[in-house]
Order: structure tokens, then sequence, then C-alpha cells
């Protein structure tokens, strides 16, 4: 999957994105959201940046992961400006310039737009391997009520496959968008 992703043309790749971006954009519950947190595209990954920096031109702010590789690896997010330079975090992946005291945790955020390899129709996600995103929510799903950030996996259509194996440390989204549709998976993205 990530070979037939990175084989996708300079062109190919900004269309994709750029039909991702108008799918998210009509998403009803996208317009409550204040803090969305997204990724910068690396490896053939679809590009969220494009849909980011829309919503952050409606007043959303944006945020994208620093990769912090301890003992048990973790994820906090710095706030995206569009217009400020990136500098180079863990494996070579742009971040913005922070201060580590201003970054938070993922569920500080509304929305939480994630990277995938694969995915299947019931909102499993198959990522690079790491365990950042999984170890970083892990206690999102150990909470009764409040499922805060709401996690959306973006990917080309073709990322889909009809299932895979998953752990019990896996942590499933609850909605999966695509350059071509949506998919809600939680009861708690069904009226998106």
């Amino acid at each position: 999957m990530r070979i037939k992703r990175r084989s996708l043309s300079g062109p190919d790749q900004r269309e994709a994105s750029e039909r991702l971006a108008q799918q998210l954009l009509k998403l009803p519950g996208i317009s409550g959201a204040r803090r969305l947190g997204a990724y910068f595209a690396n490896d053939g990954e679809i590009d969220p940046l494009p849909a980011l920096e829309a919503l952050m031109e409606r007043g959303r702010r944006g945020y994208l992961p620093v990769l912090f590789a301890t003992r048990r690896p973790r994820l906090r997010f710095a706030e995206y400006f569009s217009d400020e330079p990136l500098q180079r975090g863990k494996y070579g992946i742009p971040v913005p310039f922070h201060d580590r005291r201003k970054l938070i945790d993922p569920v500080e955020l509304d929305w939480l737009l994630m990277p995938l390899v694969a995915f299947d129709e019931s909102g499993n996600r198959l990522g690079m391997g790491g365990g950042f995103y999984d170890a970083s929510l892990a206690s999102r799903s150990h909470r009764a009520q409040w499922h805060r950030p709401l996690l959306i996996g973006l990917a080309h259509e073709f990322q889909r496959v009809d299932s895979f194996n998953v752990d019990s440390w896996d942590v499933p989204l609850d909605g999966i968008l695509t350059d071509r549709s949506f998919r809600p998976v939680s009861r708690g993205i069904s009226g998106v």
C-alpha cells in the first residue's frame, strides 16, 4: 500500500488532496471544531494541509504532531501557522517551531485527522508501525463518556482493504475520509 501511494504523481497527489479538502469542508460537525490536529504528509500520504489551512482561514486553530520517541512513544501537538517556517522533527518530518511548554496533548483537540497505510470498513487503521497515535490516544478508550478528540482517518480511496487483524491496543477511528467519500464508523459521528 505504501508503494502504491508513493507511486502517485505530484499532480495526482494535489488533486486527491483538493478533493479531500472539499469532502472535509462539507462535514457538518467540522463547523463546531475549534482545535484541529492534522499531520505533514510523508511517504505518499494524502495531504491534509489544504483542508486544515482552509479551516484556519475560517477561524479554527490548526496543530501538527511533534513525536517523542520515549520508552512509550507519544505525540504532542504544536500550533501551526501556514506563514511560519517549519523545522525538521523526528524522522525528518517537518514540525512547527515550538516551545515544549506550549505543546498540547491530543485530548485537547476537537478533531484529529490521522494518516494511515490502510483501513477497513469497521474503522480499523493500519499505521506505520511506530505506535505513536495508539499510545498517545490510549486513555481515550478508557473514558465512558467524553471521547475527544474525534478521530478521522485520512486516505486515498485505494487504501481500503476488506479486513485485517487488530491488536488490543489499536485505537479505532470514528470515521474515515478519503478523496472520494466519508464513512462514519462510530455512533458518535453518525449525524455527520
